[in-house]
C-alpha cells in the first residue's frame, strides 16, 4: 500500500473514530460499492470539516453552529439540546429526550431518520484531552432544528406531551418564533440592499492588497482590441485608429464594466481607486489612470484577466444589447443595485 501524507492522514482520522462511527461509514462504503446503480463518484470515508464555525444567537439561547465544506449548514447536537432548554446540554440528553413517549411519537420517520443519524464532521478547533469521538463533532443541519420545533408544538397541540414535557413546546415555539423575526430581517436586507453594503464593506477591507497608495509610472493597460471592440459595440467609426482620443462614455463603460465588478467586489475597489485618484480637473478629469494605482502582485493580474473576459465577450456578439445580456450570464454576482447607481449617475 502506497504511503503518502494523504494516507496517513486517513489512517490518523479512523484511528480517532469511535466503533460505531468506523461500522456506519464502512456500512455506507459497501452499499455504495455493490449499488447495482450508478452511484455519483463521492468518497464515503471522507468525513466533512467545518470551514466556518460561530455561535447564532435566537432569543437567549446561543447554538454552536458550522459551515462545512460541502456547503452544509449544521448546529452541533449539544447545541439543540441547549436550546431546547434541557438540564444536561449533551448530546446523549437530546437522544433521551426525542426517545421518550410522547415526544417519539410527535415525530414523523423522515425526521426521527435524520436525527437518529447525525452528521459526523471536523470542526475547526479539536480538544486533545477529550477521547477519540469527541474530537469530531455529532450535529444536524440547521432546518432539522425548525423540523423539531414544529413536531413538538403539533405535540403539545395534540396533548400528546406529558405535563414535564410542556416545557419543551414553550421553547420549540421562542425558537421558532424567533428565527421566524431573523428570517424576516434578513429578507428585508437582501430586498433592499443592505447585506450587498455589508459585503461590500468586507471587500473594501479584503481587497486593500489590490490597491496601492502610490501611482506606478504610466503603462499602456487597455489594449487596441478592447477600443475597437467599443467602436463596432456601439456601431461608430474609428477614424483614427493610432489616435488615444476616444468618446467620453468610453469611460463610463469602463468603470460600470471593468472596474465596478473587478474581482466581484461590487464597487468596493473602484471606490477605493476613486480614492487614490479623485477628480481633479472641471471637466472630471484625473490626474492619473485609474490601473495605475492596482498592485503588481495582486491588483493587475486580475485586472488584466477581467479586460480580456470583456473583450471576448464584446467578440462574441452582434451590438452594445447583446452585449449586456451576456455579461449578466457571465457575473451573475453582479448586485441588482449595479445598474441602478450607473443609470442614476448618466
Amino acid at each position: 500500500m502506497t504511503d503518502t501524507p494523504q494516507s496517513r492522514g486517513g489512517h490518523k482520522r479512523a484511528e480517532l473514530l469511535s466503533p460505531e462511527e468506523r461500522k456506519l461509514i464502512a456500512s455506507k462504503a459497501a452499499a455504495a460499492r455493490w449499488s447495482p446503480r450508478p452511484v455519483a463518484v463521492v468518497d464515503p470515508n471522507r468525513i466533512p470539516s467545518a470551514e466556518r464555525q460561530g455561535e447564532l444567537k435566537i432569543g437567549e439561547i446561543v447554538l454552536d453552529c458550522y459551515h462545512l465544506d460541502d456547503g452544509r449548514r449544521v448546529f452541533h447536537k449539544r447545541g439543540i439540546a441547549r436550546a431546547l432548554g434541557l438540564k444536561s446540554a449533551g448530546g446523549n440528553a437530546f437522544k433521551k429526550m426525542i426517545s421518550r413517549k410522547g415526544v417519539g411519537s410527535a415525530l414523523g420517520e423522515e425526521l426521527r431518520e435524520k436525527i437518529d443519524n447525525p452528521i459526523v464532521f471536523l470542526p475547526l478547533t479539536l480538544d486533545p484531552s477529550h477521547g477519540s469521538s469527541h474530537n469530531f463533532g455529532h450535529g444536524y443541519e440547521a432546518t432539522v432544528l425548525i423540523d423539531i420545533c414544529d413536531a413538538l408544538i403539533q405535540a403539545q397541540h395534540a396533548r400528546k406531551l406529558a405535563p414535564s414535557q410542556a416545557f419543551l413546546a414553550m421553547q420549540a415555539e421562542i425558537i421558532v418564533r424567533s428565527s421566524a423575526k431573523l428570517g424576516i430581517i434578513a429578507l428585508i436586507d437582501e430586498a433592499t440592499g443592505y447585506i450587498a453594503d455589508k459585503r461590500k464593506e468586507e471587500y473594501r477591507q479584503l481587497f486593500q492588497a489590490f490597491v496601492q497608495e502610490e501611482f506606478r509610472q504610466w503603462e499602456r493597460e487597455f489594449p487596441d482590441r478592447f477600443f475597437d471592440m467599443l467602436y463596432r459595440l456601439y456601431g461608430l467609426r474609428r477614424k483614427n485608429p493610432k489616435s488615444f482620443k476616444h468618446p467620453g462614455f468610453f469611460g463610463r463603460f469602463i468603470r460600470k464594466y471593468v472596474y465596478y465588478p473587478l474581482a466581484n467586489s461590487n464597487g468596493a475597489i473602484l471606490e477605493e481607486l476613486d480614492k487614490r485618484n479623485p477628480v481633479v480637473y472641471v471637466g472630471g478629469g484625473r490626474r492619473y489612470k485609474l490601473f495605475q494605482f492596482l498592485t503588481e502582485e495582486i491588483g493587475l493580474p486580475a485586472f488584466r484577466q477581467h479586460l480580456w473576459q470583456i473583450v471576448g465577450i464584446g467578440n462574441s456578439v452582434a451590438d452594445k444589447t447583446a452585449f449586456d445580456r451576456a455579461f449578466c450570464r457571465a457575473f451573475p454576482e453582479v448586485t441588482p443595485q449595479f445598474s441602478l447607481d450607473f443609470e442614476q449617475a448618466e
